[in-house]
């Protein structure tokens, strides 16, 4: 049996670079107990990683679609009182409509049907809610000009004084608000994958130290008869990045199954409750890059691991 070693030893000592996967281990790297784990941890990491992910994804495109979505745009509301005249309103709301299209910069204003209004408030109200018999207010959806400028305390300050009980919101201070808020997630997000990538290592160290320990009179052979530390490393790494791959694979094909269950699912919610839960074609690569980009560290970590403590035996 050492003869045999010695023989493969020496014919893949040279500095060149290992194979990835190897047919002949003079190492039994898969009778550890720390090994056998390796692609049940590995799995479960890249399942957590390709969930937190995905939905880092979705949020930034959440914040992206919302952002856009209230750019360049304006509310009008205008109060109605319980003693005003449903004639009266109207005058007010065409008035405001007038108002704003002879101010520069917008490019359209018209006003939102009383239907309309009374669907956005139906969630809350309930469906079959005597909204008619409500004071709701009118609603005025202004659009900017893409290019144009408009000084929107002016416009304010005209409206509020031509138009008793008329206000704007130009939706700056909740957009903001919105924006932070669903960055600050974004982070969170970062800050985890990092951490299921540091208690990766981990293991990975933790599992590839037992395998040196287990194997170290073996290993002594083997430098014994010149077998380099790349060669030895070489062993680890190998099996490490098969181990990692097979992980990895189940993993995300775990998670991905997972969010296009919950995609499907979001299917049946009312979008203007929550919203819709749908990815970009550009999100699905990405997420099926997280198990190779796992297997390469495990493969590299194995391999640092290794190196390091063979340099200290020495």
């Amino acid at each position: 049996m050492i003869n045999s070693i010695s023989t493969r030893a020496a014919s893949n000592s040279a500095p060149i670079a290992p194979n990835m996967f190897r047919v002949h281990r003079d190492l039994p790297l898969m009778r550890d107990p720390a090994i056998r784990i390796l692609p049940w941890i590995v799995g479960l990491m890249v399942y957590l990683a390709t969930m937190t992910l995905a939905g880092a994804l979705l949020v930034s495109g959440l914040a992206t679609q919302w952002s856009a979505g209230l750019t360049g745009t304006l509310t009008i509301y205008i109060a109605a009182t319980e003693d005003q005249t449903s004639h009266a309103l109207e005058t007010e709301v065409e008035n405001a409509i007038r108002l704003a299209l002879k101010t520069p910069g917008v490019a359209t204003a018209r006003a939102m049907p009383p239907d309309a209004v009374a669907a956005l408030l139906a969630p809350w109200l309930g469906a079959d809610a005597a909204i008619a018999e409500l004071p709701l207010p009118r609603i005025v959806d202004v659009r900017l000009a893409e290019d144009g400028e408009i000084d929107i305390a002016d416009f304010r300050r005209r409206l509020e004084a031509d138009i008793p009980g008329a206000g704007l919101d130009d939706h700056q201070l909740w957009r903001d608000r919105l924006v932070t808020f669903l960055r600050a997630i974004e982070a969170i997000a970062g800050v985890m994958v990092a951490l299921i990538g540091v208690t990766t290592l981990t293991m990975v160290v933790f599992a590839t130290r037992s395998g040196l320990a287990v194997h170290g009179d073996t290993i002594e052979i083997l430098h014994l008869i010149g077998a380099h530390d790349e060669y030895i490393a070489g062993q680890f790494q190998s099996q490490a990045l098969w181990l990692g791959l097979k992980g990895g694979a189940a993993g995300s094909a775990t998670g991905i199954g997972s969010l296009l269950g919950l995609a499907f699912a979001a299917t049946n919610l009312d979008s203007g409750l929550f919203p819709l839960f749908l990815f970009q074609p550009w999100h699905w690569p990405v997420l099926a890059t997280v198990p190779l980009i796992a297997a390469f560290i495990v493969r590299q970590t194995a391999r640092r691991t290794v190196l390091r403590a063979l340099d200290r035996m020495l």
